[in-house]
């Protein structure tokens, strides 16, 4: 069974993604992780911190599922490949992060220059692979972070779409998807 505090943020994430971020309180949180409401301002100041930390903790587990593998000896295709199947395989197999990410990214929480710091801790090895990649004259010629964009940030709406039952994936459409984001950032 997961500590008291991962029951907090795990309860939170799961509640916020089916109730969104204004549907739920502390006595919800503190209900659902099985905890009494006093357990949880013993690791969080107030809800507003609770969130904040569920958010850095997702993006810091989500940067180690996405890298995990990733060998920057690698030829850039097979570090591509790597990075594509983590980032799909970590996004299919947390559907509340998903949506959590998504409802923190709207809310007043959200601060673009705390964002752009947490990216640049946690994702950093993406980002410098994408850059190697475009100084070299592989992929085209724009900022590393919307390179990432085309061949990563969208599988967040097809995972969505595939939760959802609205699309149906197999391998060889994996495949193809893995194909079309590669081409999608290789220089013509």
């Amino acid at each position: 069974m997961p500590d008291k505090r991962e029951r907090i943020l795990s309860s939170a994430e799961a509640l916020i993604a089916r109730r969104g971020f204004h549907g739920i309180s502390m006595q919800q949180v503190a209900k659902q992780a099985n905890v009494a409401i006093g357990t949880i301002y013993r690791y969080f100041a107030d809800k507003e911190t609770l969130l904040r930390c569920l958010h850095e903790e997702r993006l810091r587990g989500a940067s180690a599922a996405i890298l995990q593998n990733v060998d920057a000896k690698e030829p850039n295709y097979t570090q591509f490949r790597q990075l594509w199947l983590n980032t799909m395989h970590h996004l299919q197999a947390s559907p509340d992060s998903l949506c959590y990410r998504v409802q923190y990214e709207a809310s007043p929480l959200f601060n673009r220059e705390e964002e752009r710091q947490m990216d640049e801790r946690y994702f950093k090895p993406v980002y410098e692979f994408f850059e190697c990649g475009r100084i070299n004259g592989l992929f085209r010629d724009m900022p590393a972070e919307l390179l990432g964009f085309l061949a990563l940030e969208n599988l967040m709406l097809l995972t969505q779409k595939c939760t959802k039952g609205c699309i149906d994936l197999d391998d060889a459409l994996y495949e193809q998807l893995l194909d079309a984001s590669w081409n999608a950032i290789l220089k013509r």
